[in-house]
């Protein structure tokens, strides 16, 4: 390869099963980028003494300023550079496993990750000097990434009429050595929230709910269930 631009996409997914919509969640960014956002992640953690793993789970009341901060501090890397969350939601009772999927969940989870990063990712590399690198939360399954690999790549050919494979990497990531994991989750985590209609529930906790709305208003959008390009 040669003088072509390398990206990486990390992602995360929300598979909670008393929910209806499930959520795939991406960050796409450059190596520069992905280094000049671990520094100012760095610099927020250590001025708000926020070291633990950032997950949307954890939001909680006594946290809910560093949250709301963390989040913003995303949004101005996003306007500076190359940082762009991405998510896809899919209607759980849509879902035949038994049809589409030999039966199998497992295989319908990376059937389904297949078509978000096919068709929220792969754009962004442009021409056949490209490459992109994906890394996931780290999580036990029976599958081989290697495998993933050539059938996206396998795909990404025929859609995008490429000759080259583009995506080099599959890896697993720990998601507490990620930065961009730990955001995606947090992103995906206020998506879903809404999209699931959680923050209408009776008894609701009120910071997952303004962080959720924090979220859309960022981004001037009313509800984090609008479409976004």
């Amino acid at each position: 390869m040669s003088g072509g631009k390398i990206f990486r996409v990390y992602c995360d997914e929300s598979r909670t099963v008393q929910d209806r919509f499930m959520v795939f969640g991406g960050i796409i960014t450059s190596p520069e980028c992905e280094l000049k956002f671990t520094e100012s992640i760095a610099a927020y953690r250590d001025l708000h003494s926020m070291h633990a793993e950032m997950k949307w789970t954890k939001v909680s009341n006594q946290k809910i300023g560093e949250y709301a901060e963390y989040v913003n501090e995303f949004f101005r890397v996003c306007r500076r550079d190359l940082l762009h969350f991405r998510s896809v939601v899919f209607d759980t009772t849509q879902i035949d496993y038994d049809t589409y999927h030999d039966g199998s969940k497992e295989t319908g989870f990376y059937k389904l990750y297949y078509q978000f990063l096919l068709h929220s990712f792969a754009v962004y590399a442009a021409n056949n000097e490209d490459r992109i690198q994906v890394f996931f939360d780290q999580r036990q399954s029976k599958h081989s990434l290697e495998e993933f690999r050539n059938i996206l790549n396998r795909g990404v050919r025929k859609r995008f009429n490429r000759s080259v494979d583009i995506v080099s990497t599959v890896e697993p990531v720990r998601s507490h050595e990620s930065e961009l994991i730990q955001m995606a989750d947090v992103l995906m985590g206020a998506v879903g929230y809404h999209q699931n209609d959680r923050h209408l529930v009776a008894g609701a906790k009120q910071a997952k709910v303004t962080l959720a709305s924090h979220i859309a208003m960022i981004n001037k959008l009313t509800s984090l269930k609008q479409k976004t390009p």
